[in-house]
């Protein structure tokens, strides 16, 4: 089943992210997918129902050969023109005028695709922590049934920054017949500093009260857990000398 409807999924809770330069942008087109068939995950489970909340900036060419992806990072939406206007500023890498710009939000976030907030149409209820671990690979395949859906089959352009970045490396290995350009911002192996400062994150989410066992209500969110959490976070993003 393949929907396409306007949704503001997310939007109450989580205002989607705001750049500060630039003027934001309004989506040609903002809404959902939904998979067809239940995705097999890395980790050997299986997601049924599957939602991507996605949106789009100008206009699917008559040859379909001007689509670009934009991949968001761990933090952001589907809606690149709000937190990324500037791509699509005077000397940009996009023209609003020239390409089909896509942006999809990842599984597992907050911004209206499938995640921890869904039902898990298994069981009725909320996934909670019961939400299964869901990988950049994972991902781009779900990704490129949507594309599928719009009858884009080739990319002039993969690009986005981090865990966007990832899922950009990620679709030339994957669908390398889909993908004319890759742009990679801000990738590189994870060391062990980086997996210890990761799993200190988890830590103080998990220590958070408000955390309840992963079950905690929309109105109360961890947010000291989830505070400490990202300043740890900013702290591994740069160095001792940049710092200085």
């Amino acid at each position: 089943m393949k929907v396409m409807t306007e949704s503001s999924s997310g939007a109450e809770a989580f205002p989607a992210p705001r750049g500060s330069g630039a003027a934001t942008l309004t989506p040609t087109y903002e809404g959902d997918f939904v998979l067809d068939e239940p995705l097999l995950l890395e980790c050997g489970r299986m997601l049924t129902g599957i939602t991507l909340h996605y949106a789009v900036y100008g206009r699917l060419n008559a040859a379909r050969d001007n689509a670009v992806l934009v991949c968001h990072a761990l933090t952001g939406s589907a809606l690149v023109g709000s937190w990324w206007p500037e791509i699509f500023g005077p000397g940009g890498v996009l023209s609003l005028e020239n390409d089909f710009a896509i942006c999809i939000n990842m599984l597992g976030s907050c911004y209206g695709s499938t995640g921890p907030g869904s039902v898990d149409p298994g069981t009725g209820r909320v996934y909670g922590p019961d939400f299964p671990l869901v990988s950049v690979r994972d991902n781009v395949r779900a990704q490129a049934q949507l594309l599928d859906s719009l009858g884009v089959r080739c990319l002039r352009l993969v690009l986005g920054g981090s865990l966007g970045g990832m899922q950009a490396l990620e679709w030339p290995i994957l669908f390398p017949e889909r993908v004319l350009r890759s742009l990679v911002i801000a990738v590189a192996p994870l060391s062990a500093m980086g997996l210890a400062l990761n799993h200190l994150q988890r830590q103080a989410i998990l220590h958070d009260p408000d955390w309840a066992g992963g079950h905690y209500p929309p109105q109360r969110l961890p947010r000291r857990g989830l505070a400490l959490a990202r300043q740890i976070g900013m702290m591994s993003y740069k160095s001792a000398e940049l710092f200085d």
